[in-house]
This record gives structure tokens, sequence and C-alpha cells, in this order.
């Protein structure tokens, strides 16, 4: 357990000032390890437990009192009103959804609300649920379970704002916060079997102790004997411990050959919930924020220390700490054992049900990065730009893909992932990566399949005879790893974690975006002739990505250093738009027109700026037909370019203009694809129609 992810415990003794002695430390067999014993003072506070009433939760005292928070024990969804000179007025919204034991490890912990304080004496929550609640006139940290990553988003796709948590309402009277000068810290008090002796000053007094303990949450997909508690994600001593204990030993035991055969580690997307604590934490959190944390640790219960803001400051920069930490330990610790074998490290940046850390950072210390999208469903846009973003933005040229993932479905063929793959290449990728060829010991259909991923064996029936698709995802590949990628914005996802996506629909139709984040804005970018500029990481000459723009979301809070960087560059000439998302009145006032522009029937497209041209990649056409659209490229030639046969023609309707050229394209069915290159100079007039006796000519005839 002491290796394994872990987090903050706690146990509260009330106790009275003078002599206390009592064992505080837990005997459980999770070997919880000391972090700190503090003694709070107690606050003089009114709390009422609600009782039914009909169809509302009725909260009444003999006298008038002040309400600052409401306490939940369990799940409900209504609101809270007081009565008040024979009128019902509402106060807040009561939304408690409870957890899970599959994602958290504070399940079914409490749920408090802060609203600003109100003062009478009956109150209601309606409809009246089916837990105890509890009103309080003392003030509670807003959903203290969540901020400190108890309980996380329930779903394995959270958008930008689930975790942009409610500010707690700062109390009027100060009298109601704990100060932290009146925190006393007893650590040293406590003896090696748990028993805390000491004397406290008159008053009340709650003796509470902080301890670290196992989340609890073990590894899979893995078979019995290779299954034990998830290993600690903050710590690079465990990491490595973790590795050498199991793949160290067999890399060790393979002969040179057989060592030649492995070619890199794997870190597949997180999905094991959070953790906030482990060894020397809190020396490191002071490190890099500037104070100590262990006489707040108190607001991890829900109490107010010094003010509510200085709480969720605490908590806020809890969760920073805990991203960065996993980042810098957990992903480039790998990556730095990796190359101590001769071995690359290959990771998805990003996590399902619950992941703690913020997604482009932890896609930073990768070597390569990669995405994922499944064939039935949804899932896969967020997760693949989140690769893209991050490789573009880090200076990477592959982006990668867990390719076709899927529940078991052998219905499933090639033509069938055409246009679904298209559109993920529409994200950012630019190498699949097939998901799943599962090791057949014997022959017959339909062989041996996990249920997880598409049959990508010589079981499969048509596996043997996809030559032919194979090769044209080869040929999208390459070509889509030409040049860079055409975005003009680089949109900022703010400075708060966790995070797995940015804004959602940053840039109007017809623009591309990556998303970045402070990590990247204070090592990476660079302002060149007034663009935003990222350069190769292998070629520090070689600029890898550019923006015309970059995109501030309103946030609440950003780091000073990281303030400090943006101004600097801002200074160099680097053009900054507020608010998300951008308009495209903005990006026109700004001088910036559509990548792809007035097209004749929704697609799917992404650009790649050549050394010398432009690539335009269209797909998932939504009707046959003629297909005609606006590209911002003049000057060339357009060839079409089918990565299914491999044909190249010059395109020949076509018109071009002083900053665009319309293209005219047939597309015969609406899974076809193309890429259109811009490499040749303009030598003769262009066609964009042309007509004989009545009669449309082809674009077959004018070739």
């Amino acid at each position: 357990p002491e290796q394994s992810m872990r987090r903050v415990a706690w146990e509260e003794y009330p106790a009275q000032g003078g002599r206390f002695s009592k064992t505080i430390r837990p005997a459980d067999i999770d070997k919880t390890q000391d972090i700190a014993v503090l003694a709070v003072p107690q606050l003089d506070a009114v709390s009422i437990t609600g009782s039914k009433r009909g169809k509302s939760l009725r909260f009444s005292h003999t006298e008038r009192f002040t309400a600052r928070a409401l306490v939940v024990h369990g799940k409900t969804k209504g609101k809270l009103y007081v009565l008040k000179d024979g009128e019902r007025r509402f106060i807040a919204d009561i939304h408690a959804a409870g957890g899970s034991a599959k994602t958290d490890f504070l399940p079914d912990a409490i749920e408090t609300f802060s609203f600003k304080e109100v003062t009478a004496q009956t109150f209601e929550l309606v409809p009246a649920p089916d837990c105890k609640v509890v009103l309080t006139s003392e003030p509670k940290v807003a959903q203290v379970i969540e901020k400190q990553m108890g309980r996380v988003h329930p779903t394995p796709s959270p958008t930008w704002e689930s975790y942009i948590f409610p500010d707690t309402v700062e109390p009027d009277d100060v009298a109601t916060v704990v100060k932290q000068t009146n925190i006393i810290n007893l650590s040293d008090k406590l003896n090696a079997n748990g028993t805390l002796t000491c004397t406290l000053p008159q008053g009340k007094w709650t003796i509470i102790y902080f301890g670290m303990k196992t989340t609890g949450v073990k590894n899979s997909p893995a078979p019995p004997e290779a299954t034990g508690l998830e290993c600690d994600k903050m710590s690079r001593q465990h990491i490595e411990y973790h590795f050498n204990s199991m793949f160290g030993k067999l890399l060790k035991e393979l002969t040179p050959e057989e060592r030649a055969a492995f070619k890199g580690i794997t870190i597949d997307s997180y999905e094991k919930g959070a953790q906030n604590w482990t060894d020397g934490f809190a020396d490191e959190f002071e490190k890099r924020n500037g104070y100590n944390p262990l006489s707040l640790l108190p607001v991890m219960t829900g109490r107010l220390v010094d003010s509510a803001k200085t709480s969720d400051q605490f908590l806020w920069d809890l969760r920073r700490t805990v991203a960065d930490m996993i980042a810098e330990n957990y992903v480039a610790g790998l990556r730095d054992i990796a190359h101590e074998h001769g071995l690359s490290l290959w990771s998805e940046n990003y996590g399902h049900w619950g992941f703690p850390g913020e997604f482009l950072v932890y896609g930073a210390y990768s070597d390569e990065i990669g995405g994922e999208f499944w064939t039935t469903q949804n899932l896969g846009t967020i997760e693949c730009r989140a690769a893209s973003s991050a490789s573009h933005i880090y200076g990477k040229r592959r982006v990668y893909s867990e390719a076709f993932t899927s529940g078991l479905d052998l219905g499933h063929h090639p033509y069938t992932f055409k246009a679904r793959g298209e559109e993920l290449f529409c994200e950012g990728i630019n190498h699949f990566v097939l998901h799943v060829y599962a090791h057949q010991t014997k022959d017959g259909v339909p062989g041996k399949n996990p249920w997880f991923g598409t049959a990508f064996h010589r079981n499969t029936p048509w596996f043997m005879a996809s030559r032919d698709w194979v090769t044209y995802l080869q040929r999208c590949h390459h070509m889509l790893q030409q040049g860079n990628p055409v975005a003009d914005v680089a949109v900022y996802i703010g400075d708060f974690a966790p995070q797995m996506t940015g804004p959602a629909n940053p840039v109007p139709q017809g623009y591309d975006y990556d998303y970045i984040g402070s990590d990247a804005i204070v090592r990476k970018l660079q302002v060149v002739e007034g663009q935003w500029v990222v350069y190769d990481e292998h070629d520090p000459t070689r600029i890898a990505a550019r923006y015309k723009l970059l995109a501030m979301p309103k946030v609440k809070y950003i780091r000073p250093h990281v303030l400090a960087r943006l101004e600097v560059l801002k200074q160099q000439g680097g053009k900054v738009i507020d608010g998300v998302p951008v308009t495209a009145a903005a990006l026109h006032k700004a001088g910036i027109h559509p990548i792809v522009s007035d097209t004749s029937c929704d697609i799917r497209w992404k650009a790649r700026q050549l050394e010398d041209g432009m690539m335009f990649f269209l797909s998932n056409f939504e009707k046959t037909g003629t297909f005609e659209a606006t590209l911002r490229v003049s000057g060339r030639g357009p060839e079409l370019f089918n990565p299914v046969t491999g044909q190249i023609t010059k395109l020949a309707r076509y018109n071009s203009e002083k900053n665009a050229t319309r293209i005219c394209i047939d597309v015969k069915d609406t899974s076809d694809s193309f890429f259109v290159v811009f490499r040749d100079k303009i030598q003769g007039p262009s066609v964009i129609k042309a007509r004989l006796a009545d009669e449309e000519i082809s674009p077959g005839d004018l070739d």
C-alpha cells in the first residue's frame, strides 16, 4: 500500500483544553502513513438536521439563525428555500449526485453547498431526499470532496467546464472562519504507536489526524497473478521500482536477439481515478507554490481557513500540483527509464473515468503521443484532438491513434471503417495503430477475439484480402505527415486541473485550431514575425507549428509566472484575442479568412502547409455529385490525389483568385476522399465551368 496511489484521509476527535492522550492513528491493514496532527479551534455554530414535512425537508430553529452552508449525506436534487415574512424565497440549487466506487476514492462522502448567508428561523429543501441533510451556520467549502478529487467526473468524456468549480461564498463574519495562526501542529506529539499526548490551551478543540492511505484501486485488465494495487503516479521512486520488478526482470532475462524485438513502452489511456498525496508531497507543494500546505489541511474536511478565497486557492494549487507531478514523475519517469533501456515511450495523453492530469502537459514528456477512437461509438474526437494538439505544440511530427477500437462486432470491414477513420484524420491524426491483433494459436473462424477492438488477424475472413486498404492507410499517413499543420488559432485551455479537453468548438466553421496549455506557453511558445510559433523537438531550426492568434478564454486564475511569460510574448508582437469561442467577425477583423469555405455540402477536412505549396484533405462528403469549395490558397494549380487508387490527376475545374481558389470535384460515393495538392504555379487560365451546346463538359473531357 505504501507504494500505491494514495490519498489524504482524516479522523476527528473533540477535545477540551488541558491534557489529551488518545490513540488516534487508524489501526487498519492499509498501513495509513502519518501526514500531520492538527488542533483546530471549534467554532460556535448552529447545525440543524432536516426533518420531513410532506414533500419537503424542513429545517427549523427556536430562534433566528444565519445559514451559510448545506451538507448532504447522500444523493439528492432539489432547491433550498427560506421561509420568511410569510414568503418562500429561493436560496440555491442543490444537486448531490454521489459517486462511484469504480472511479472515486471518496464516493460516499458528504456533498457541501455554499451560499450567501441568510438569517431566518425556518428553511426547507424541496423535494425531500431520502438521506440526511444538515443546514449549518458554519461556512463550508463548496464541493470540497470534488475539489480534492475524492469524486471525479463520472463519464468517459468530461467537458472543459467539468472541473471549473463554483467559488466558495465569502462569509461576512470573520469569526466563522478558522485562522491559520490559531491552528496548532501537534505532529511531534504523536508516538510510534499512534498515540497523541499533549496539553491544549483552554477552550474547545478538534484534534484532526491526517494520514495517507491507499485509494485501493487495482490494475486491470490483468490475470490474477498480475493484479494488485495501482502504482503511485506521483513518485519516480515507486514507478522505477514497479518497472524494475516486472519488465526490468524480463529485459534482463532476454538474449540480445530477443531483446532487439522490443522497441518501446506504451502507456494506454488513464482509467484509474485520482490520487492527491504522496511521499514528500508537502515539501514539493511548498517548492512549487511558495507556502506549506499542512496548516491548510483542515480545508479538506470542509472548513474554511483564513477565508473562502484562501481555502479554494489551496485546493486549486493541490490539483495543479498533482497534475504536474503525474506528468513529471509518471510520464517523464517512464520515458527516462525507457531511454535507459534503449526504448522509446508512446503514450495516450488523456484518461477516462477520472483522469487527474492535464492532457497537454501529460503528453509533453512522451516521445510519441497517441489518441484513440472507437468504430461504433462517438468516443474519439476529444481523445484525438488532445493527441494532435499536444503533438503540435511540443513539436512532434507524427500523431498516432489507437484505431478502430470497438466492442466485439464481426460485421465490420474496411468499407465501414473508411469514413470513421477519415473523420479522425481530420482531428489531426496522421498514423493509425490498428487495434487489436490477438495472437491466433489455432486456425478457424472467427478465431480468438477479445471483447475490445476489431479482429485484425488471419482468422477474420476479410483480413487476408485487406492489402489494398492497408496501402490506402499508408498513403494517407504519408501525405498527412508532410509539411506542417495549418491552424490559425492556438486556444488556451486555462491553468486549472484536471483537464482532458479544451473549450468546445472554439473557432468557427472553416477554421482550425490547436489547444495550448501553460507549460507549452512557458517552455515552448515563441513569437516570430508576429506569429506564435513552436519549433520541432528534434530540429531547433525548423518551425513545426505556427498560429496567427492566441485565444484566451475567461478563466478565474492563472499562475503569476504564466502571466509574466504571456506578457513578454505579447510585447514581442504576439497577438491575443480575448474570449472563446472566437467569432468569425473577430477573425475577419484580424484579416484571417477561412481555410475552407463555401462548401456545397458538409465535409470534414484538414490542411497542411507544404514547404512549397499547400495540401487539403477532403472527406466525409454529405452527398454525391459535384462538390465545390473555396480553399485558402492561390497562384498554384490543384492536383487531385486519390489515396485508394494512388492516381494523381490535375484538377481541371478551378478558379484561382487573389487569396483563394475555387475547386470542383466529382464525388461518386460519400465515402470518397481526396488530397488536393497545390504545388505548381499556374501557367495559364483556370476553368470553373465549361459548356458546349448546353452540355456541361466533365473534368475528364477537359483533362
